[in-house]
């Protein structure tokens, strides 16, 4: 097969023009900014890139201080690429068609069916529509609290670009911050880190669930679907989960001169952020190796599916564990809440985290041979503080010990290629892959082979 009718077979899926707009739009930031007019400090082209992969991947990792080195200017097109990136490029594109009232198309449909719903809809109109309102009042609202907050530190028109742009990085789960130490000097707050925590969740719990409500709520559905139930129990169980661990383990390390009710704010606050925004009240290098080893569970399990987020999405944990669990009870099917879930979306479930597994385990195995000089590592544990690294790239979560500023070039490069994949999906790729060669339509003889 050449080249070109590989080419032709690869873009006539909607993973690949996902692949391909993000990386585009990736290399059109980078460019943008690289203008002298975008940086108040000399700008590298590796460190464009990486801040512009960071912004469109939503991740957060950042190898330059934003506030230090990018003008307002600059500021705004990382504002703009992280919204592109939360939403996703083509979903823009889509919208502007809508708004040029021109036909989406079978592949536009397919790639927003694909990207925000479980089952099939007639009106994928409707779909986008909702996507967009519910995406900009979240954020509007987000944004004049923050404002309201903000003004009390800052002049006007800079409370209102800080209020904007924490609004946008919280929903989006960027973690991309205005401010020289991020939102650590909130720690002692309630405000600033409920109102982006609260903003976080709205980004991260999936427009599957926002659509399946809103639907409920019009009376066009009758009964909440199967996935509605097990994203939102999997998704607060391990809020719940992760705070209460994070809880017991800083009560009275990190947290010590803290009251109680800030210790229980900060813990539900990390825990939240950790699920792929990468927002820190805390210093991260000061949580204890049990915390920063719940961290980094909860960065690789990430966000509910269809949202703004990553990681290998809730569902997945969830379906894995129910299949386990059908399994010892005698089940041959995955069975949960007696419904039965289809062998070939186990089947993903599973091809998903066996892949995510190899992939933080390959790029860790990159990182550690770039021998960056951190502190961190210094006085406590290089291999936890880049395997934190690795998966937080690949999560697009954001959260780091201190590693990230002093990556080499190599350890940059891994890291861009990590965020990469990780916003793209780990499926994506593999169902990229998967069909440059057109399915088998046989199988072999069946012989066992002993398991344990």
């Amino acid at each position: 097969m050449d080249f070109y009718l590989l080419s032709r077979r690869l873009t006539r899926y909607p993973a690949t023009t996902v692949l391909l707009s993000f990386a585009t739009a990736d290399l059109f930031g980078a460019f943008l900014l690289l203008l002298p007019w975008m940086h108040k400090v000399p700008l590298s082209i590796i460190d464009a890139l990486f801040t512009s992969t960071s912004a469109i991947c939503v991740t957060g990792l950042t190898v330059v201080n934003t506030a230090e080195t990018f003008t307002r200017l600059g500021e705004s097109v990382l504002l703009l690429l992280m919204q592109l990136g939360g939403l996703g490029v083509m979903t823009f594109s889509m919208l502007f068609a809508l708004g040029l009232k021109r036909p989406l198309g079978v592949k536009g449909r397919l790639l927003l069916q694909e990207s925000f719903l479980p089952y099939t809809i007639a009106d994928v109109k409707e779909l986008l529509i909702t996507i967009f309102c519910f995406t900009f009042l979240a954020e509007g609202i987000s944004f004049f609290l923050l404002f309201l907050c903000f003004l009390r530190q800052f002049s006007l028109p800079q409370a209102l670009f800080h209020a904007l742009f924490h609004a946008v990085s919280a929903f989006c789960n960027a973690g991309f911050s205005t401010f020289k130490d991020g939102l650590m000097p909130y720690e002692r707050a309630y405000a600033v880190p409920l109102i982006v925590a609260l903003t976080i969740l709205l980004g991260n719990t999936g427009f599957p669930v926002v659509y399946e409500l809103l639907s409920i709520l019009k009376g066009k559905r009758n009964r909440f679907s199967l996935h509605f139930r097990l994203t939102t129990t999997a998704h607060f169980f391990l809020i719940f989960l992760g705070a209460v661990g994070l809880l017991f383990f800083e009560t009275k390390r990190l947290w010590a001169d803290l009251p109680w009710s800030l210790k229980i704010m900060n813990a539900f606050f990390h825990s939240i952020s950790a699920r792929t925004a990468g927002f820190n009240t805390s210093d991260v290098a000061g949580f204890s190796e049990h915390s920063l080893y719940i961290l980094v569970l909860l960065m690789f399990i990430g966000a509910c599916p269809g949202s703004t987020g990553g990681g290998i999405k809730t569902t997945t944990l969830a379906l894995l564990y129910s299949t386990a669990w059908s399994r010892l009870r005698g089940y041959q099917r995955t069975m949960i809440w007696k419904r039965t879930v289809p062998e070939n979306v186990v089947g993903k479930a599973i091809t998903l985290f066996l892949v995510a597994m190899i992939t933080v385990v390959f790029f860790h195995f990159l990182l550690t041979s770039t021998e960056p000089v951190v502190p961190f590592y210094k006085a406590r544990s290089e291999f936890l503080a880049t395997i934190f690294e690795t998966v937080s790239a690949l999560g697009t979560v954001g959260l780091s010990t201190g590693l990230t500023p002093h990556l080499n070039n190599w350890g940059k490069i891994f890291i861009i290629l990590a965020m990469f994949i990780g916003r793209v999906g780990l499926l994506s790729l593999i169902t990229i892959l998967g069909r440059v060669s057109r399915p088998k339509p046989y199988f072999y003889a069946k012989e066992e082979v002993m398991v344990g």
